[in-house]
């Protein structure tokens, strides 16, 4: 996930340059995405838009590189390298509970090999969303034409819409009942440049300030997001999915986003090390939270509003280990994230 523009150090006292309320976006994005995975109470809400926010984000954050080797070393250390290393030991934890479980190595090293550089769920888990985004940035970067912009969306909705209203079959595999990677860019595109559009405005949405007016704003954003939740079926990116209507899909995912603009513009006067630290290492909890939520599901197996707390506990008790890692090993963290 994308790194806050702003951003110079990560051992070192916040700087007051930095855009603290994408930090806060970020932070209660993943909060949104791990909750969400509890599949607890009114997670309906929140499959509209936690997975669209983090492809506006890294819309806003992405911009066309001049220098091309610079833009493969971004891509692979940012974001390949990280991938590989987080997926690979997520693999070696999973393989490992297998085998105690069932005394049988769960899957073959090769077949998982193969399963992740071709983009599978299941060899990638969440972090499928990193896999789609080097899609999108490649798609990004290469498209020179601004309007092509507009044309790859409209082709890739169409697409993703051919996807969920037909049998599509690639392999031998039913693209609708097939979490891919790939065609997620189908659904995940349009985020991803509504987002980047929002850089012309960077300087007016950096400097907004709150007021009686924002409130008016969390309201109807809420409301916006409850009609498309309520008038609409889950909202499942991973596979492709759009719900059942692309209208409500576009309306909820910017709606909910802009939400946690104005939420976070609220809180960006709170500059909390930890809410840094989270915005930071969202690549981390995205890889390796569902053997936390496994492990409170155990011992809380209904789903209740204690969730939400549960939640909380899990994205804090990353905090120390993302320092862990940024102090001992950054190539996790993504090499151009973490500048000593």
């Amino acid at each position: 996930m994308e790194t806050n523009v702003k951003q110079k150090s990560f051992v070192n006292s916040p700087s007051p340059a930095r855009f603290y309320w994408i930090d806060w976006m970020k932070a209660i994005g993943i909060s949104l995405i791990v909750y969400g995975h509890f599949f607890s109470l009114y997670d309906i809400y929140v499959y509209v838009f936690s997975v669209p926010l983090f492809f506006l984000i890294s819309g806003f954050l992405t911009k066309q590189e001049t220098d091309i080797k610079v833009f493969w070393k971004k891509i692979l250390f940012n974001l390949v390298v990280p991938m590989v290393i987080i997926c690979s030991t997520d693999y070696l934890i999973r393989s490992a509970k297998g085998y105690v479980q069932t005394s049988t190595w769960s899957e073959n090293p090769l077949s998982f090999i193969v399963r992740l550089l071709i983009g599978t769920q299941g060899a990638l888990g969440a972090f499928w969303f990193v896999y789609t985004l080097i899609i999108l940035k490649i798609v990004f970067q290469f498209t020179k034409k601004p309007y092509l912009h507009i044309v790859w969306t409209i082709l890739f909705l169409a697409c993703a819409y051919i996807i969920n209203n037909n049998d599509v079959v690639i392999c031998g595999k039913h693209l609708n009942a097939f979490p891919w990677a790939i065609p997620n860019a189908f659904v995940a595109y349009p985020f991803f440049i509504i987002g980047h559009c929002f850089q012309t405005w960077k300087q007016q949405i950096a400097s907004y300030k709150i007021g009686k007016g924002t409130i008016i704003w969390i309201l109807t954003c809420l409301f916006i997001v409850f009609l498309c939740g309520h008038k609409h079926k889950y909202v499942y990116l991973y596979n492709c999915g759009y719900g059942d209507n692309i209208f409500l899909f576009l309306v909820g995912g910017v709606a909910g986003s802009a939400l946690i603009f104005f939420v976070s513009k609220v809180l960006e006067r709170i500059h909390w090390k930890a809410i840094t630290d989270i915005s930071i290492g969202t690549t981390l909890i995205l890889g390796f939270h569902f053997h936390f939520i496994a492990i409170f599901r155990h011992f809380f197996k209904t789903s209740s509003i204690a969730d939400a707390l549960f939640t909380i506990i899990i994205v804090l008790l990353f905090v120390p280990i993302i320092r862990l890692c940024a102090a001992y090993v950054p190539i996790v963290m993504g090499k151009y994230r973490i500048k000593k």
